[in-house]
């Protein structure tokens, strides 16, 4: 297996990645903890913090675990033991003096506890991030090695909230890559593909472009209910195309939200794209430090409301206005009525009015942000607009 190209950033990234692990270590400390062990059972979701790839940048194929210690530097544990030289590539400029990783043959949380132990750190009280991710039959086996925890999962949640520069970079060329792949599919696209060769098209795109996970939505119809993964139905003349682009660079995902007609759009779906975009705007208007996501959503809900479209502003004609995204943290959660969240300054989320209209159908239109001081910053280029093809 290949890994990536070494850049003149690592270094950079390596000091970002150790500042990390720095205040995750006295977050811990501070909670009367001597030991930290991050856990990560390597099912990779842009909806769900990963705690290694945070704290190492290393985005593990099966279970794995960084153990930190004051002074000590941080400790990776990897399975399977080939995937050993892939991590220790992966880490090289990344690395601090005293970090390590090694290949655990047998059971991860022994292989940990042994080593805890031969630090003198065995039995001490201990921080433990990732316990969300512990399926219950291997519980016993964590809970037999390390004994009593801490958990970690909120603590690590809110410190990695206010994402870092490293993030964001990733970030934004995460956004660059969904664009640019979005902008090929344009090119492709014709009555005759069916929706699963439209998104073939997609992933060879964001792959070629960089993109080492995808979570992709590409659905077609005159009259779309909702946005689906693909079928074998064929894209016709007139169709609407709903295109959901989540590329991941290095453990960050960004996410697009994109609407295209097959041939000249109709009146109704002009103006259902226009609400939506009205909403897109107003939500991003909202969205300043300080400001609940409740109130976020009621701006967003409130254009659509005033259209007199207020009964298809909850379940099942939309779901959620948004959602968080990063790699430690995707906190502020789901851009939701029901959210108790208040937005503060680092948040990183996709902001998307996606909704059903019963004159247009179904319609995408959303963007990745992250919220400034100041208010939203945009990291895609700009705002995605109603888009069309030749039949």
């Amino acid at each position: 297996m290949t890994t990536r190209a070494r850049t003149a950033g690592d270094a950079v990234a390596g000091e970002a990645i150790a500042a990390r692990r720095a205040k995750l270590l006295e977050a811990a400390t501070e909670a009367g903890c001597e030991a930290v062990v991050v856990y990560s059972p390597a099912r990779h979701s842009m909806l769900a913090m990963d705690g290694v790839v945070w704290t190492t940048g290393y985005r593990p194929m099966a279970e794995s675990a960084v153990v930190l210690v004051p002074g000590g530097g941080f400790h990776l544990f990897v399975t399977p033991d080939w995937d050993l030289p892939r991590a220790a590539e992966l880490l090289g400029d990344l690395s601090q003096a005293g970090d390590s990783a090694r290949a655990v043959e047998g059971d991860l949380f022994e292989a940990v506890e042994q080593w805890l132990d031969g630090t003198g750190s065995a039995g001490a009280p201990l921080l433990f991030c990732g316990e969300r991710g512990l399926v219950a039959r291997r519980r016993p086996q964590a809970q037999a090695a390390l004994g009593s925890w801490l958990g970690g999962d909120r603590l690590l949640g809110e410190l990695a909230r206010r994402r870092d520069n490293l993030e964001l970079e990733l970030a934004r060329r995460a956004a660059e890559v969904a664009e640019a792949a979005y902008q090929r599919l344009l090119a492709d696209l014709r009555p005759g593909l069916d929706e699963y060769e439209a998104i073939a098209l997609l992933e060879s795109h964001l792959r070629a472009l960089g993109s080492q996970d995808n979570f992709i939505l590409v659905s077609a119809s005159q009259r779309n209910r909702s946005v689906h993964p693909p079928t074998d139905r064929t894209i016709e003349s007139g169709d609407v195309l709903l295109a959901e682009v989540s590329p991941s660079i290095d453990g960050m995902f960004t996410q697009i939200c994109r609407s295209v007609t097959i041939g000249p759009p109709s009146s109704q779906v002009v103006q259902g794209y226009e609400l939506l975009m009205a909403s897109l705007e107003a939500g991003l208007h909202a969205c300043r430090p300080g400001t609940a996501v409740a109130e976020v959503v009621a701006a967003m809900d409130g254009v659509i409301a005033g259209a007199g479209y207020g009964e298809y502003c909850k379940p099942p004609f939309m779901r959620a206005r948004g959602h968080g995204l990063g790699i430690g943290s995707v906190l502020p959660g789901d851009i939701s009525r029901s959210s108790t969240q208040t937005l503060v300054e680092g948040d990183y989320f996709v902001i998307h009015p996606n909704q059903y209209l019963p004159e247009s159908g179904y319609l995408l239109c959303g963007e990745p942000i992250v919220i400034d001081a100041e208010g939203p910053r945009l990291l895609s280029s700009a705002l995605g607009g109603l888009a069309s093809v030749e039949p």
